[in-house]
C-alpha cells in the first residue's frame, strides 16, 4: 500500500492577476487623424477663410477665359498642318533724283523790258530736280521768273539758296527747313512776315486761278498740309518731306490752289 506524504510549503503561493479586457469600440466610430485636426484648425482661421474666398473669386474670373481658350484649341484638328503665311508682294518705285552741281554763282540771262539782254547773278550751289524735270527746263523757268525783277525775283532768289538743304520739320535754316519755313524765309526777304504754319499762310493770302498764277505765288495743297513756291512753266520749288531735300518738281496732280501775297506788278 502506497504511502502519501504531504509537505507544506512555507512561501505563499503566487497569484497572477489578469488585466481587465479593453472594451471593443463599435466599428462605426471614426478616428480623427492629425491631418483632419489641422484642417479643422485652418478652417476656423479667419485668414484661411479670406484666402479661400479670394481663390474662389479668382477661379470664377479665370474660368470663362479658360473655356474660350479650350474652345479655340479644340476647333483646330489635331492632324491639321499649320497654314504657311501668304507671301507679301511689295512694289518699290524709285523716283529719279537728278542733282546738277553748278558754280556757286550762276549767271542767268535776264531779258529787260526794252529787249536788252543782261545777266544777273543767282546764288544757289546745286540744282536738285525730281520727277523728270531737266536742267534745261529748270534754268528756263528760273530765267523767265527772274527776268521780271522786283520783289518776286527777290523771293525766289532767297528760296533758291536753300536748294539741297535737308527737310527738318519746324526748321527754317540751312541746317534744316520745312515747307512753310521755306515760304516764310523767302517772303521775309521782302518784308512780309508769315507764321510758320501752312493754314495761317494760306489764310492771309488771296486765292488766284491757275491761269493767273505768277512766279513767286504760293502753291497750297487743298488739305493745307503742304506749300511750295511757284516758279512758272509748271514747276514748283519745295521742301518736300522728311528724308528729302529742297528740290524743284513738276506741279503735283493732287488738288491745289494758288495763293498770292504780292501784287501782280511787283
Amino acid at each position: 500500500m502506497a504511502r502519501t506524504t504531504f509537505v507544506e510549503h512555507q512561501r505563499p503561493a503566487r497569484v497572477v492577476a489578469l488585466a481587465p479586457a479593453r472594451p471593443v469600440r463599435p466599428a462605426t466610430s471614426a478616428f480623427v487623424s492629425r491631418n483632419a485636426a489641422i484642417r479643422a484648425e485652418r478652417a476656423a482661421d479667419p485668414r484661411h477663410i479670406r484666402r479661400a474666398a479670394n481663390a474662389k473669386r479668382a477661379a470664377l474670373l479665370i474660368a470663362p477665359a479658360l473655356a474660350i481658350t479650350s474652345t479655340l484649341s479644340l476647333s483646330i484638328p489635331a492632324e491639321a498642318a499649320t497654314a504657311a503665311p501668304a507671301p507679301t508682294t511689295t512694289t518699290t518705285t524709285s523716283l529719279a533724283l537728278q542733282t546738277y552741281t553748278v558754280a556757286h554763282d550762276v549767271q542767268v540771262p535776264i531779258v529787260s523790258s526794252d529787249g536788252v539782254t543782261t545777266t544777273s547773278i543767282v546764288s544757289y550751289p546745286t540744282l536738285v530736280l525730281r520727277f523728270g524735270v531737266t536742267e534745261t527746263q529748270a534754268k528756263s523757268a528760273l530765267s523767265a521768273a527772274l527776268s521780271a525783277g522786283g520783289d518776286r525775283a527777290t523771293v525766289l532768289q532767297t528760296a533758291l539758296q536753300y536748294l539741297g538743304d535737308p527737310y527738318v520739320e519746324g526748321g527754317a535754316s540751312h541746317a534744316g527747313i520745312d515747307c512753310s519755313g521755306l515760304t516764310m524765309v523767302a517772303y521775309q526777304s521782302v518784308g512780309i512776315q508769315l507764321a510758320h504754319y501752312v493754314p495761317t499762310q494760306d489764310a492771309v493770302a488771296t486765292t488766284v486761278p491757275e491761269s493767273e498764277a505768277l512766279p513767286g505765288d504760293m502753291v497750297v495743297y487743298d488739305n493745307d498740309d503742304h506749300v511750295g513756291l511757284y516758279l512758272g512753266q509748271g514747276l514748283v520749288l519745295q521742301a518736300p518731306h522728311p528724308g528729302e531735300v529742297v528740290d524743284i518738281v513738276p506741279m503735283y496732280p493732287a488738288a491745289h490752289h494758288f495763293a498770292r501775297l504780292l501784287p501782280a506788278g511787283v
